[in-house]
This record gives structure tokens, C-alpha cells and sequence, in this order.
């Protein structure tokens, strides 16, 4: 009887002990759960709140990469910019150039000009190597007056043969040849077909020269502006000259105050009003 009571205890102890034991791992098993909760907790807590966490290295470097490449874009976007503030720059500077060009064409070829004097043929009034100024702006609104002094390209009467015309593109060209810059800088020297004369007759008048003196419409002229060095000749004129005639249309009479040395209408005819560059207006 004693020993069975004994084996019963036995069994309930062991029973006991395997209960206490069970309950122990089960402690301890929710206790490691319950540090590896905190250690994570503990974790999160520390990175900033603005900041995702990393989850592996593969994210880090694919977010650096981002980063280069909007570095990348915005250098990019800079150096482009950079290009067309250049471009603009130089085509700024291009269209200054052009219209400065534009402006100094028209300027010299209709406003103010000037031409140097070769010869004596309208001494007392211009000598030899004289820098003359002149404008041809009177003749856009206006006609050619008589007693004005003008400069002229007489190729019309020098090369016949070439059918000699001036137009627009022609003072153009004569702009960028026979400029105050070309006389100074590089010693040019205008065509030996410009002459400067008197106007004595404009288009509808009627000149007559007799020896003793110039008649316009009937009526001689009080030439004081003539070389008073010498007696003007004019016993080699022609007999159209001799007998009277009248200036054709679009045409003027010239002729130099140095009335014994000059080449002018007497010798080459009437200067068509085309082949007329400007007006003298002063030295």
C-alpha cells in the first residue's frame, strides 16, 4: 500500500515538474519576442521622421543614382542655357553691326558725303586737293537749281561705249568705296570721273554763250564768281552754243569757275540729273 502512495506522488511530482518546465520556455520565448520588438521599436525610433527607412543597400544606391542624374539634368539645363544666352549674345551683336552698316550707307550716299577736289578748274571758288562736303537729300524731295555747285560722275560722256547707268545699287557700292574712312585709313582715291562744276542751266532753259559773256533764257549772267585772273574765251564754242538752245529734260548745264580750264558742258554736253551724286555744301 505504502509503495503505491509512492508511485502516485512520484508520477504527480513529475507531472509538475514538466508543467513548471513547460511554463519556464513559454516565459522565455515571449520574453525574446518581447526584446526583438523593442530592439525594433528601439530602431525606428532613431532614424528621422522625414525619412523613409532604408530597407536594403540596393534602394540606397538606386536613390544616389537619382540624385546624379538630376544633377546631371539641371548641369544640362544650364550649359543650354548658357549656349543660347551666347547665341543671342552674338546675334545681338550681329543686328547692331547690320543696321550700324545700313544706317552709314544711307547716311553717306543721301545725307553727307565728301570728295576731294583735283584740278583748278573752278578756281577762285575750289582749288586743287580741297575736301568738299555734299549731300544729295535736296535732290530727293526737290530739283537741281541753278548757280549750285555739284559733283558729278561724267562716265556717261568718258566710256559711251559701256552705256553707263547709276541707280541705287551703284551709290551703294560707291558708298563702301569712297567714304571718309576708305580716304583717311587707306589712302583711296575717288574715280578720276567725278567732276565738280557750277550749274548754270537746268532742264527747259535755253543758254546761249556769246563772247561776251553767258546767256540763260536771254538774259547775261553776273558771273563774279568766275576766275578773275583771266578773261573767259569763248570763242571755241559750237554753233549750237553760239546760235542758243534749250537743256533737254532731265538734264543740267555745268560749267567750271575757272572758265579757260575747265572740261564741263561746253565739251561734254549736258550731265544727265542720274549721273548728278550731291551737292556741295561747304569745305
Amino acid at each position: 500500500m505504502d509503495n503505491e502512495n509512492l508511485e502516485i506522488e512520484n508520477d504527480i511530482i513529475e507531472e509538475s515538474l514538466e508543467v513548471v518546465a513547460d511554463e519556464v520556455a513559454t516565459d522565455e520565448v515571449v520574453q525574446e519576442e518581447k526584446d526583438i520588438e523593442d530592439i525594433e521599436v528601439t530602431e525606428t525610433a532613431d532614424q528621422p521622421a522625414d525619412e523613409a527607412p532604408v530597407e536594403n543597400c540596393d534602394d540606397f544606391f538606386e536613390e544616389d543614382e537619382d540624385e546624379d542624374g538630376m544633377s546631371a539634368k539641371k548641369a544640362h539645363k544650364k550649359r543650354k542655357w548658357t549656349r543660347e544666352k551666347i547665341v543671342k549674345e552674338i546675334l545681338s551683336w550681329i543686328g547692331t553691326v547690320l543696321i550700324a552698316i545700313v544706317i552709314a550707307i544711307i547716311i553717306n550716299t543721301y545725307f553727307f558725303r565728301i570728295s576731294r577736289v583735283s584740278g583748278d578748274s573752278m578756281k577762285q571758288t575750289y582749288h586743287d586737293k580741297d575736301v568738299v562736303y555734299l549731300t544729295r537729300l535736296p535732290y530727293i524731295f526737290g530739283d537741281i537749281e541753278k548757280n549750285e555747285i555739284v559733283i558729278f560722275d561724267a562716265s556717261f560722256h568718258l566710256y559711251p561705249e559701256e552705256d553707263p547707268h547709276r541707280n541705287f545699287i551703284t551709290d551703294i557700292k560707291e558708298a563702301f568705296q569712297y567714304n571718309a574712312i576708305s580716304y583717311k585709313l587707306f589712302g583711296t582715291e575717288q574715280p578720276k570721273s567725278y567732276y565738280i562744276k557750277r550749274v548754270i542751266a537746268v532742264a527747259g532753259d535755253t543758254i546761249q554763250i556769246k563772247e561776251e559773256g553767258v546767256y540763260v533764257n536771254g538774259k547775261l549772267l553776273d558771273e563774279q564768281y568766275v576766275n578773275p585772273d583771266e578773261v573767259p574765251y569763248y570763242g571755241n564754242v559750237n554753233e549750237s552754243l553760239k546760235n542758243g538752245f534749250t537743256v533737254p529734260d532731265g538734264h543740267i548745264f555745268v560749267m567750271g569757275d575757272n572758265r579757260n580750264h575747265s572740261a564741263d558742258s561746253r565739251a561734254i554736253g549736258c550731265v544727265p540729273e542720274e549721273f548728278v551724286i550731291g551737292k556741295v555744301i561747304g569745305t
